[in-house]
């Protein structure tokens, strides 16, 4: 079965539906959309190829190359809330530290101070 995009309207309350972020991309190197999924606090199920082996903490969810080991992991969210919250409390967090705005903004300002002290 196929499926068309969800129109923005409706994509808040759809995603708001879902108990985890399926992140099957092979070629990309980190898509966006699983950095915005983990700032929502999705748990996440992907594959364990290119920059989401490196994106995604064993806690916020599961990688693998395997399908079995990807759908368990999923069935396995799907069936304990408890499990998907706190893997998605850690995907989160895990975003947030990595890929978040203060991060961001600490290393420009630490790169500034740099070229400061080094020009002077």
């Amino acid at each position: 079965t196929s499926h068309d995009d969800v129109p923005q309207h409706a994509m808040h309350t759809e995603l708001a539906r879902r108990r985890a972020y399926l992140h099957l991309c092979r070629w990309t190197s980190l898509g966006l959309s699983l950095i915005e999924a983990m700032t929502m606090g999705m748990p996440v199920v992907a594959l364990a190829t290119t920059e989401a082996v490196e994106a995604v903490p064993p806690s916020a969810g599961a990688l693998s190359t395997r399908v079995d080991v990807l759908l368990e992991a999923a069935r396995g969210l799907v069936d304990d809330p408890a499990a998907a919250r706190r893997a998605g409390t850690e995907a989160r967090s895990a975003a947030r530290q990595r890929y978040g705005l203060e991060r961001f903004l600490a290393d420009w300002d630490r790169l500034l101070e740099e070229e400061v002290c080094a020009s002077r």
